[in-house]
């Protein structure tokens, strides 16, 4: 498996469609606050994209599809002014104005926050994808459409189909993103030559004996120019995300599986369990025993 496809995999992605509605007439839809990532798609018509972090309005046509991986603060308009404070959000006009409006599709992504996750860390406040094809990899527009349908034709089945789509929705929006953005920190690692190497490695064979050293073979370069260049692109040390994708694993494991600390702990590369515990502990803030019986707060 290659690295990405196993990051994306430790997230425990589910997506959930919770609005699909025409809005007419004046309106502002805002869904920040939930402290879940968040997208929205323009199924028809155009609207306004207003945040508190930008001076400027975003234009958003047909097929647009916007992303909020971290919850930023949002809201959604027919109007290139943003609406006042007390304007209501969210809410069908009672009597809606005549014309074809605007039909947005709405839904969280919730993924497991508790664990650490450096593609997820990585991902901008937004990200837009237009429906032009712009970019090295075309966002799938067919993709877009069958969502569309689905949540349309409500057939038997859909509220699943639905869910899985949008699911692939929010995956494509984030290899568009890396495609656009390889000169970028931890995106820009994983396409580096050297680099790339040992990030497979390390995800590959978490268990390993690995020392800065043995990395630092594994990419071909000296220990020096090898730790620095990962510590600059990465942002962390290579024994730091060794460790803590480590731990991120081994949460992963406990969560959905039966194996002891003992075993959990082998497979993360320690000989203690002892040693394994303090490190968990210090990673999350709970020890192993109640990773493993799913009690902790915030584990999923």
């Amino acid at each position: 498996m290659d690295v990405l496809s196993e990051i994306l995999q430790s997230l425990h992605l589910k997506a959930t469609v919770f609005l699909h509605a025409c809005f007419r007439g004046d309106w502002a839809v805002d869904t920040s606050g939930e402290r879940r990532a968040t997208f929205h798609l323009v199924a028809r018509g155009g609207c306004w994209l207003h945040m508190p972090a930008s001076e400027e309005p975003i234009a958003l046509a047909g097929d647009d599809l916007i992303v909020f991986p971290h919850d930023s603060r949002h809201t959604i308009t027919n109007s290139q002014i943003p609406p006042a404070d007390d304007f209501p959000r969210n809410r069908l006009p009672d009597d809606p104005a005549p014309g074809p409006g605007v039909t947005l599709i709405c839904g969280y992504i919730d993924f497991d926050r508790a664990s650490w996750n450096p593609l997820i860390d990585s991902l901008p406040d937004l990200m837009v994808i237009r429906n032009d094809g712009s970019g090295p990899v075309p966002f799938s527009h067919s993709l877009r459409h069958l969502l569309i349908h689905e949540i349309e034709a409500a057939q038997l089945g859909s509220t699943l189909v639905i869910d899985k789509l949008s699911e692939i929705l929010f995956i494509n929006a984030i290899r568009h993103h890396l495609e656009t953005n390889k000169e970028l920190g931890f995106i820009a690692a994983l396409a580096d030559e050297k680099l790339g190497k040992v990030l497979s490695g390390i995800h590959e064979s978490p268990e390993r004996n690995w020392s800065v050293e043995r990395l630092a073979q594994l990419a071909g370069m000296s220990r020096s120019a090898f730790s620095a260049r990962f510590t600059q692109m990465v942002g962390v040390s290579p024994m730091h995300y060794l460790s803590r994708w480590r731990m991120s694993k081994a949460h992963e494991r406990f969560l959905s599986g039966s194996d002891s600390v003992a075993q959990v702990a082998e497979c993360s590369g320690y000989q203690s369990e002892a040693a394994f515990a303090k490190a968990f502990k210090k990673e999350f803030g709970y020890g192993p025993g109640a990773a493993r019986r799913g009690k902790a707060a915030g584990t999923r």
